[in-house]
């Protein structure tokens, strides 16, 4: 318990020291301007990386499926303590190898289709940490760093989705948009021309898919956090088919808006909606704490979307003061609503349930 505690303050500290780079890279002028560069990694190969690899180790509870989160919460702080680059790439990839056994073992354990595309979305968040290693072009990288966070959600959610009724065809065309997906990112990774158009494609039909079969229509109907939860979990779909679609007509150049919009409309908008809404399941299995749940919770959440197209805009149309104000913003957002989160559960009572 111990452990998984001392884990989960690290994520912390790297989700608020992620945001805070964020923002800096951003060109807002604020202290220790020198992460801003190491925003990227600190947010996805770090942060993220930690808490999903936390979520699964505490699933197996087996000693060694630790390792993978903590090299990678180690590699994280290494970056804060100013540590050589080198050292922290190697010790963030090692986690994400340790965490594609953990992968592999879940898939041995529970041979499924659900886990299958879960364990590729590990091995993307490897490989985006090998192209990172080796210098590859920045949008090549961020492309399987992207695919790390949909493959793990899109498995999770087909899981769930065996309490939905829906036609055995749909199934295969999900198989089928993950596959197309993976055939852009090998054929990015191999520098074909306009290959991110294929990614965003997948990610376009991945949220389409998302939004017709996904239960989370079914707790609209409930109240308290079920209905935040289903509400969380849309709109960041919605987000899905933005980033998804941006890339499809206009690819992912490796700097300047174009290269911003797409990439946080999945990071932000996609990602932090799918933490908000997961976010009450997350934290009781992994601290055996409840999440109390209270109205005021839809606050950061429409925050979070609002910034994020004020940015949006700001990027295509663009226009500075909306870039810097939609991701300053987006960054209270996500603070507010862990501050939200761990308020009402220390000293409120629940709202409906």
């Amino acid at each position: 318990m111990f452990l998984r505690v001392g884990l989960l303050v690290a994520s912390v500290v790297l989700m608020v020291t992620g945001l805070w780079a964020g923002v800096v890279r951003l060109g807002w002028a604020l202290p220790a301007a020198g992460l801003a560069g190491q925003h990227g990694p600190l947010m996805v190969a770090a942060f993220f990386g930690t808490l999903i690899a936390l979520e699964r180790a505490v699933g197996l509870n087996k000693a060694w499926t630790y390792v993978g989160p903590v090299l990678m919460a180690l590699g994280g702080l290494g970056f804060l303590a100013g540590l050589d680059l080198r050292w922290v790439q190697l010790v963030l990839t090692a986690g994400a190898a340790f965490y594609v056994a953990v992968a592999v073992s879940i898939y041995r354990l529970q041979p499924a289709d659900f886990t299958l595309v879960m364990g590729l979305g590990a091995l993307a968040l490897l490989l985006g940490d090998v192209f990172w290693l080796y210098s590859a072009p920045p949008q090549v990288t961020s492309l399987w760093w992207m695919a790390f966070i949909v493959f793990i959600v899109a498995g999770e959610r087909l899981e769930l989705s065996r309490f939905v009724p829906k036609p055995a065809a749909a199934i295969r065309g999900f198989i089928a948009v993950t596959l197309l997906t993976l055939a852009g990112l090998v054929l990015a990774a191999l520098n074909v021309f306009h290959a991110e158009r294929w990614v965003g494609l997948g990610f376009l039909l991945q949220g389409v898919w998302l939004l017709k079969f996904d239960i989370a229509w079914v707790n609209l109907k409930r109240e308290g956090v079920h209905k935040f939860m289903g509400v969380s979990l849309l709109t960041g779909y919605v987000w899905l088919l933005v980033g998804g679609a941006w890339m499809l007509l206009a690819g992912l150049p490796p700097a300047g808006p174009g290269y911003d919009g797409p990439l946080h409309a999945v990071f932000v908008g996609f990602t932090f909606a799918m933490v908000f809404g997961h976010a009450p399941v997350i934290f009781p299995a992994v601290l055996r704490l409840k999440i109390r749940f209270h109205p005021a919770m839809y606050l950061p959440l429409w925050l979070l979307h609002a910034a994020l197209f004020a940015r949006i805009l700001g990027d295509y149309l663009t226009a500075p003061p909306l870039r810097l104000w939609g991701g300053l913003l987006s960054a209270v957002a996500v603070v507010l609503y862990f501050a939200l989160a761990m308020g009402v559960t220390l000293f409120g009572r629940d709202e409906a349930q």
